[in-house]
């Protein structure tokens, strides 16, 4: 049986490594801690970007929905005006076959005219 100073000593021993073993638990937790809250930081920066990043997005959507209106509405003034040119168009081709028409009849009444 060992004597009571080995036993001592091999407690005093014993409670070295738990100091040491507490201290190094210590030192881990405290390294976890801080990587949390440099985790915890870089998470709130990302919702934080993403938050200005939403706000731009719904910024640039309703630019873009006015953008459209605008196009929107060129489109038909585009298509009205294409109809009324087409039909001008049309006009003046019955007009200059109209005129045609009657620079004939003057180009006849003018032979006759000459006959006579």
């Amino acid at each position: 049986m060992p004597t009571l100073e080995a036993r001592v000593t091999r407690l005093e021993e014993r409670m070295d490594e738990q100091e040491r073993l507490r201290a190094s638990q210590d030192n881990d937790l405290s390294d976890i801690g801080e990587k949390l809250r440099v985790q915890h930081s870089l998470i709130q920066a990302m919702a934080d970007t993403q938050s200005e990043h939403t706000a731009l997005l719904n910024k640039h959507s309703a630019i873009l929905d006015r953008h459209s209106a605008i196009l929107d509405r060129h489109t038909a003034l585009h298509r009205e005006h294409s109809t009324a040119l087409a039909q001008l168009t049309l006009d003046v081709h019955i007009l200059k076959d109209g005129v045609e028409q009657i620079v004939g009849m003057l180009d006849t009444l003018i032979e006759r005219g000459g006959d006579r």
